[in-house]
């Protein structure tokens, strides 16, 4: 089996074991510009692993802290800054029309 072989059933069973959602992971610090998001036919999935995150939604701000999850619905405008320091967080993305 070759690396690249190895490397793409550990993708296919990481997207099974995630019930199709693909996963990132992303790193806030504070005062770096971050741009709006929407995604408009995937329901965004955050949960904050370390730090205080300012979660954006519709207009409306909410602080997240480790351990805190929301899922941002399909099409809904969003933007996450850091509230204080580096902020780590999981965002996970899955059609909205299943």
């Amino acid at each position: 089996m070759t690396p690249l072989t190895r490397s793409a059933d550990r993708t296919a069973r990481a997207a099974s074991a995630t019930h199709g959602a693909a996963l990132t992971f992303e790193t806030l610090v504070e005062g770096e510009p971050v741009a709006a998001r929407i995604r408009p036919y995937e329901d965004t999935l955050l949960r904050v692993i370390a730090g205080i995150v300012r979660l954006t939604i519709d207009a409306r701000e909410r602080l997240l802290g480790a351990g805190d999850e929301v899922v941002v619905p399909a099409g809904a405008p969003h933007s996450l800054a850091s509230a204080g320091g580096e902020a780590r967080l999981v965002t996970g993305f899955r059609s909205a029309l299943r």
